[in-house]
């Protein structure tokens, strides 16, 4: 009997059936499970970044500052707000032989040099030796300062004890001789400049002084320094 006939041989299949579907690769399964749960973690990241930031109201920009420059922190420029240091003004009195003399307003930290500059400066009737003994321009100046410039219309300042009496001196002990003062002396009286002083010595030279009055009748002096400097001289 053939058996390639028999009848059992009709219940096995014609065709070899095809295999079973591979297994899908495990590594590759894990890669796209790991992608996944990165994408859903940066994604609740951002949704919480922005609830807190419309929960606190903050600007979510940022201002990128370079190192060193004025506004950032620790460079030489900055100052805080309430610091002090340079920042604000400052107000000083300047009085004495300035051409604008009064209250003048400076930047916190100048100093007496900047002061003088904002009052114009020194004016034509300034002391300019007592100036630059008294003054230090480079000294910083503080809010209320007050800076006095000399001048020679000051009154002389006392050197020393009254001077005894003196019975061939009418005008009383400690007066300024006008046919003997130097012109240092001379200068010293108020309204007296280096013109003046030698205007005075020139006229006692070529004829003494009789009386105060002379330098008013001899036209030595103007009526406003007279009135100023009477007092103050005399004539021997």
């Amino acid at each position: 009997m053939d058996d390639s006939a028999a009848p059992w041989r009709a219940l096995e299949p014609t065709t070899t059936a095809p295999a079973a579907a591979a297994d899908p690769d495990p590594s590759a399964e894990r890669r796209r499970l790991a992608a996944t749960v990165v994408a859903v973690a940066a994604a609740a990241s951002l949704a919480l970044a922005a609830f807190m930031v419309a929960a606190n109201g903050a600007d979510p920009s940022v201002e990128v500052v370079a190192a060193g420059s004025p506004g950032s922190a620790g460079s030489p420029g900055s100052s805080s707000a309430s610091g002090g240091g340079e920042a604000g003004e400052i107000v000083v009195e300047v009085e004495g032989a300035v051409l604008r003399p009064g209250l003048v307003r400076l930047p916190a930290g100048s100093r007496v040099a900047d002061a003088l500059a904002a009052a114009g400066g020194y004016g034509p009737r300034v002391d300019a030796e007592r100036a630059g003994r008294e003054l230090n321009l480079a000294a910083r100046l503080e809010d209320g300062s007050r800076i006095v410039v000399p001048s020679r219309d000051d009154p002389p300042a006392a050197s020393g004890p009254p001077a005894a009496a003196d019975p061939g001196n009418p005008g009383g002990p400690g007066l300024v001789d006008l046919n003997r003062a130097t012109t240092a002396e001379l200068e010293a009286l108020p309204g007296i400049g280096p013109v003046t002083a030698a205007k005075i010595i020139a006229g006692r030279e070529e004829r003494p002084l009789t009386a105060v009055d002379d330098l008013r009748t001899r036209k030595l002096v103007g009526a406003a320094t007279f009135e100023k400097i009477r007092g103050l001289v005399t004539v021997r």
